[in-house]
């Protein structure tokens, strides 16, 4: 018996991203004097949970389409199909579950900053991933990919720069979550309609950016009260 192993460039793309981003992490959970040791073990919570979140929504985005035709379809990651959204509320809930079973006296607004900071950088190199498959393309042809990764890259260097310094816990997972929420925003509505998954008339990613949004701001108005 004769097994094939293919390469697939959107599986070592993604790896790639989040390593970057993991590594980011570590760097500043050391300016924030969280033990690299911890953050290292909430890895293991955060990303399985954020891959399961990310294409859960995919799956449920593309059902009608295409995954109720083909279920085993649907475990074919490498091929494309991951909701960074998704990604995002999974990576979340694993990170709640490691801080519930593993008591950590540093509070879940410090964590979120660490693993949040380097997200955006990932994701601007996961969109190449994008490019090599061919897919996130507007409506008139535009590379909605590499508008989103650029100004992912951005909101990483505004991060990184400007907000990573302020000695309050919140302000880089708030500052995060209010640009991603307005960047997604604006993008979303040059995607091909045949394409965008809709929840009352509205793009489903334009109501999540926008549950985001509010939920950044909540945790700017949080850490503003620490100064």
């Amino acid at each position: 018996m004769v097994i094939n192993f293919g390469f697939h460039w959107y599986g070592l793309i993604i790896g790639v991203a989040i390593l970057v981003a993991f590594e980011v992490s570590k760097r500043y959970a050391v300016f924030k004097k969280i033990d690299v040791k911890l953050l290292e073990r909430a890895f293991w919570w955060v990303v399985p949970m954020g891959i399961v979140g990310a294409r859960l929504y995919h799956v449920i985005d593309y059902w009608d389409r295409y995954y109720r035709f083909d279920l085993l379809k649907i475990f074919y990651l490498w091929e494309g199909g991951l909701g960074i959204w998704g990604g995002i509320i999974g990576g979340m809930i694993g990170l709640m579950i490691y801080l519930y079973r593993f008591p950590i006296r540093s509070g879940m607004t410090k964590w979120l900053d660490i693993c949040v900071i380097g997200l955006p950088l990932g994701q601007a190199i996961g969109r190449l991933g994008n490019y090599v498959n061919g897919e996130i393309i507007g409506r008139n042809g535009e590379p909605l990919f590499a508008y989103e990764a650029g100004l992912n890259l951005l909101l990483f260097l505004f991060l990184w720069n400007f907000i990573k310094n302020k000695n309050m816990d919140g302000m880089v997972a708030g500052v995060y979550f209010i640009g991603y929420g307005l960047i997604r925003t604006l993008l979303e509505y040059m995607r091909p309609d045949e394409i965008v998954w809709k929840m009352g008339g509205y793009p489903t990613a334009v109501w999540v950016s926008l549950g985001a949004i509010l939920f950044g701001l909540y945790l700017v108005k949080v850490s503003q009260k620490q100064s």
